[in-house]
């Protein structure tokens, strides 16, 4: 009886004890995931706008002939890729052409530079090769250095 007693008083005095402590946390994070964790909503509710700017793109191809021209197109996109991974490539249908254009610059140049690029390693396709204004969805990066530029970006993409 008395060990039950002993064991009550001492439940009952570290309860009133950790009980009438208050405190406060602190969490650090960066200031930019707010932002970051509000943007990942948007993307995955289908709310987020599609940023784009005024650019260049490289056409590959372009073809009116109604029976081959949608397979040529993907067969070219599908070669380009294979050499090129990492550049986007966008298949279109304006009728009534079908054209595959490729990459994002943002100045004439690089559009140009990387349109010999491509003829250096499709010959066959050098005729068709050209620079396009267009609509492009332009590369940003972030990785804290102050010398990143959408000419670093396009340059890793190469």
């Amino acid at each position: 009886m008395n060990k039950k007693v002993v064991l009550i008083f001492c439940i009952l005095v570290s309860t009133m004890t950790f009980a009438g402590q208050t405190g406060s946390l602190t969490l650090n994070q960066p200031s930019g995931l707010d932002s970051l964790v509000y943007k990942s909503r948007e993307i995955k509710a289908g709310t987020a706008k599609t940023v784009e700017s005024q650019g260049f793109r490289v056409q590959i191809y372009s073809s009116n002939r109604s029976q081959e021209a949608k397979a040529g197109a993907f067969e070219v996109e599908k070669s380009f890729l294979e050499v090129f991974p990492d550049t986007h490539a966008y298949v279109t249908y304006s009728a009534p052409f079908w054209k595959v254009r490729v990459g994002d610059f943002s100045t004439y140049f690089e559009a140009l530079n990387f349109s010999n690029t491509i003829k250096d390693a499709f010959p066959d396709y050098a005729t068709e090769i050209f620079v396009v204004k267009e609509n492009i969805k332009p590369i940003y990066l972030d990785n804290g250095d102050n010398n990143s530029t959408v000419e670093n970006a396009n340059q890793d993409i190469r």
